[in-house]
């Protein structure tokens, strides 16, 4: 599963990277067709799309790092069984929430199947469908950091955020 994760991360970033590239050069070549009075009308709707994809991904891509916001203040004055214990539990918990997301995510892609982007003309599932792909990603992501955890439970999981 670490092999895979590695692979859909390096995925995550270049697809990220050209989806970012596209946004500012269509921004900016909006900006440009709209100050000589010929606005590019979809601009805005296929903005929103790819930043809909790339915060998904950054998102498993900031999980991979550990680069998420945490409060590791109080938790770092406990022993490392406890911070290991208190970080399983909260594995456990963003996976819980991550498979109700993901779960939601697919329903609404169903019932937004036949909505489109009004510029666009493509459907709407292109956007949505996004958030469950994300939750799996994510999911499979936080399941790899959790089999990481108990093999290596004598460790403070703080001190392997940090370093990660």
């Amino acid at each position: 599963m670490r092999e895979f994760n590695a692979k859909v991360g390096i995925v995550e970033i270049w697809v990220g990277v050209a989806m970012l590239t596209a946004i500012i050069l269509l921004v900016f070549s909006s900006a440009v067709m709209r100050a000589v009075g010929r606005p590019i009308v979809w601009s805005v709707d296929l903005a929103q799309l790819l930043f809909v994809w790339i915060s998904m991904f950054g998102a498993d891509t900031a999980l991979k790092k550990h680069a998420h916001v945490g409060v590791d203040l109080l938790v770092k004055k406990f022993t490392v069984k406890l911070q290991n214990t208190i970080a399983f539990c909260t594995y456990l918990l963003c996976i819980m929430f991550l498979s109700f997301i993901t779960y939601y995510g697919v329903l609404l892609c169903i019932t937004n199947y036949l909505r489109r982007y009004q510029t666009l003309q493509i459907s709407y599932s292109f956007g949505t469908v996004a958030v469950p792909i994300g939750g799996v990603l994510m999911i499979l992501t936080l399941i790899e950091q959790t089999v990481d955890l108990v093999g290596n439970w004598e460790k403070p999981v703080i001190e392997k955020s940090a370093s990660a």
